[in-house]
């Protein structure tokens, strides 16, 4: 089987954020906000690292199964683009839009922003809104919305995991997707805008 480079690129991380857990680092590369006006780098490396190897193996396959699932809808260039922004975008909104939340770690609100983006670039792509061919890509951005919403906390309580030992952090799925879904709008119109210029030099 032939992987593809967005594929291999997600492997690659994955490979990083074992590394990074067998390594023991968390603690010294984790998102915490009172920290980060000294340690910007902080609101990178915070999803590089994770609570326990459960929690960094199920995120990693989580990543390669989206990358894999969006590869022929972002190529590994997008992905990347995908990742690095909604990296920045959750690390800065934890710690300025959620002042109750100190720290973070996990690579789950990227993933989020992966499938958003792939789910919108699939959708706003299709040539024609046929019903047999918009329900899948449909299903996934309106149920994916759906799971996003209901898990965000109201009472300001984080969700305990049992799984995890921890609390998860909802918020980081929240900023994700809407970080995925705008850049996912933003490729889908850029791809549209260059579909016409062909069509006008024709």
């Amino acid at each position: 089987m032939t992987l593809s480079k967005a594929e291999r690129v997600a492997l690659g991380l994955a490979a990083i954020v074992l590394l990074l857990q067998a390594m023991g680092v968390g603690a010294d590369l984790e998102l915490r906000r009172a920290l980060l006006a000294e340690q910007p780098w902080r609101a990178l490396t915070g999803h590089l690292v994770h609570l326990s190897w459960a929690h960094v193996a199920i995120n990693a396959a989580a990543l390669v199964i989206v990358a894999r699932l969006f590869a022929q809808d972002l190529d590994a260039s997008r992905q990347a683009v995908v990742l690095l922004l909604s990296a920045i975008a959750i690390g800065l909104g934890l710690a300025y839009l959620f002042p109750g939340i100190a720290w973070y770690r996990g690579l789950s609100g990227v993933i989020h922003a992966l499938f958003f983006a792939g789910a919108t670039v699939w959708l706003a792509t299709e040539p024609t809104f046929e019903w047999r061919r918009i329900w899948l890509p449909g299903a996934l951005l309106v149920g994916g919305w759906i799971k996003v919403l209901t898990e965000q906390p109201h009472d300001g309580v984080l969700p305990h995991a049992d799984w995890l030992a921890a609390a998860v952090v909802p918020q980081a799925h929240l900023i994700g997707a809407a970080c995925g879904t705008v850049v996912g709008l933003a490729f889908a119109l850029t791809d549209r805008r260059r579909e016409q210029q062909r069509a006008e030099q024709q």
